[in-house]
């Protein structure tokens, strides 16, 4: 591999081609300033990561989120506020919420990272919900069927608002009537790994 200059530049090499599954390879060119460098290198040490893995976990973060970001109009709230904020908001008018916002919601995100509204997609809409906005952590199983386990600290309403924002994407996107199970701290999500044709989109 070729070294870097001061600037964090690697002089262009070749794509590297991975076929199957895969992954293909390309390393750019960047001109980086110092400072942005110097804390690449530090926070790389302190994690006990590469640079190399430590950039592509950020740029994949811009990627996925970041670059969407504006487009949804999303803002960051801390999270003891954001659980206060939930309880003061009644658990039906919640779950009506997450009726109304979650079609809209999965098929906008859908349509703006990937151009078309699929099951894959949709699982992949909730993992980078669960990866970059950090709403609750996801397990992901696949047999028959998908099973979806969404888990999270932040009580009873969110996991309402959760099971009736994800439920609701499912049935009015797909026509999937999905099953699932609520707690104070997860909602468990469950429907066939089967090929469905997406509707015209969220009504």
């Amino acid at each position: 591999m070729r070294p870097a200059d001061r600037w964090g530049r690697v002089p262009g090499a070749k794509v590297a081609t991975k076929k199957g599954n895969r992954t293909e390879h390309e390393n750019p060119t960047f001109r980086l300033d110092i400072s942005i460098l110097d804390a690449i290198r530090r926070d790389s040490a302190d994690e006990g990561l590469s640079a190399n893995n430590l950039a592509n976990r950020q740029l994949e973060r811009y990627t996925e989120w970041d670059r969407l970001e504006s487009k949804f109009g999303f803002m960051t709230l801390r999270d003891r506020m954001f659980r206060d904020m939930l309880a003061r908001v009644s658990p039906d008018d919640l779950a009506a919420l997450g009726r109304e916002q979650g079609p809209i919601e999965a098929t906008e995100y859908m349509l703006l990272r990937w151009k078309a509204i699929s099951l894959p997609n949709f699982v992949r809409f909730v993992k980078n919900y669960a990866k970059f906005a950090t709403q609750f952590e996801l397990q992901h199983h696949v047999g028959e069927e998908h099973e979806l386990v969404l888990v999270h600290s932040l009580g009873e309403n969110w996991s309402v608002y959760l099971e009736a924002f994800m439920l609701a994407a499912l049935e009015r996107v797909f026509g999937i009537e999905a099953g699932s199970e609520r707690t104070d701290e997860s909602v468990v999500l469950t429907f066939p790994d089967v090929g469905v044709p997406a509707s015209q989109g969220a009504e």
